[in-house]
């Protein structure tokens, strides 16, 4: 939190914080499942007031989503004004997997092994020898099958006692989150897990424009963006020490062609074994409500989007939702003339 807040902020923080602590104690009168939905939805009086409150946490600023000048402002005022369906299809980890196959892809999915509507549906005995469980609507919701480490019925049950009740959307209002039907996948396994490198290559409207590799290693893919390679205290990184120049060619090719109809994302890729699989795509990479260090970046980043093009992303995103035989409306995003967009919801 910062040290100094505008009057505005922190009365908008401090009557969320208030109705969160009532909440909280409320909520230990109900079962567990429900403890997470009842602190939220007691806690914000609207979405616009929920997408604000976490940005301006931080900033010590009511942020302005009816005119955004910020890249925190831009990406999160999307949850709100940017009823796109692209961007829950994109970020569910079964409804990705349809969009990639319109491509023609360098780079593909981790294979899919079976999908389970509801968690009853999956027994823990069917399984192959290794996989992988992931919940569809979550992050870091997953659960390690192999010989080592089985899952067996007790072991699957406590994995969803823990995680299935979570809503992830509701953790920090990422909306488009909301849209994603909850549900079981099960996909190849990669082992050993622990020698798997995560790449990642941030894009603006199908521009590849920073590629990172762990552990903290950023490369800026545009000499005018070289300063966003040394955020957060990082040294710049030549971008040939990341990946190899076939693989750098691979992954930018995947990464623009998904990321084309889509304001924002990140496109996710695993090395494992000399081979490159597409792992995600991350359409709120870090929740957008912790600006960037130094200040100056939040411009500079910022600068890359053209909110202009949102009608036609929308119109995109909606054809392409058509195109799969999913929805083409949402749930979030319909707040285009709401005057509170700039008042944090007040």
């Amino acid at each position: 939190m910062p040290l100094e807040m505008t009057a505005p902020c922190r009365t908008l923080v401090d009557r969320v914080q208030r109705r969160a602590r009532w909440a909280r104690w409320r909520a230990h009168l109900r079962p567990r499942a429900e403890r997470q939905r009842f602190i939220y939805d007691n806690t914000f009086r609207n979405d616009i007031e929920a997408v604000a409150f976490f940005l301006a946490r931080e900033t010590g600023e009511i942020p302005n989503f009816a005119v955004p000048t910020t890249y925190s402002e831009k990406m999160r005022g999307q949850f709100l004004t940017h009823p796109n369906p692209l961007m829950s299809i994109a970020a569910d980890k079964i409804a990705m997997r349809a969009y990639c196959d319109r491509f023609d892809l360098p780079i593909r999915p981790v294979p899919l092994i079976a999908t389970f509507d509801t968690p009853e549906d999956l027994d823990p005995r069917d399984l192959p020898e290794s996989c992988i469980l992931k919940i569809t609507d979550g992050c870091k919701m997953n659960l390690l099958h192999t010989p080592e480490t089985p899952v067996a019925r007790k072991r699957y049950n406590r994995f969803l006692r823990d995680k299935w009740h979570i809503d992830h959307w509701r953790r920090h209002a990422e909306l488009h989150y909301r849209d994603i039907p909850k549900r079981i996948l099960v996909e190849e396994a990669l082992l050993p897990d622990d020698t798997i490198e995560d790449i990642g290559v941030y894009c603006a409207m199908g521009k590849p424009y920073l590629l990172y590799a762990l552990p903290k290693k950023m490369a800026a893919l545009e000499d005018r963006l070289a300063p966003l390679e040394a955020q957060g205290g990082r040294q710049p990184t030549p971008l040939s020490q990341l990946a190899s120049a076939p693989e750098v060619d691979a992954i930018l090719e995947t990464a623009r062609k998904l990321s084309a109809p889509l304001l924002h994302c990140r496109v996710d890729f695993m090395r494992h074994a000399g081979r490159l699989h597409l792992g995600e795509i991350t359409l709120s990479p870090g929740g957008y409500y912790s600006p960037l260090t130094p200040v100056h970046l939040e411009k500079m980043r910022g600068d890359l989007f053209d909110l202009a093009r949102l009608p036609d992303l929308l119109s995109q995103g909606r054809q392409i939702a058509s195109d799969l035989g999913l929805p083409t409306e949402t749930s979030f995003g319909h707040y285009g003339d709401d005057p509170r967009l700039a008042t944090g919801g007040q």
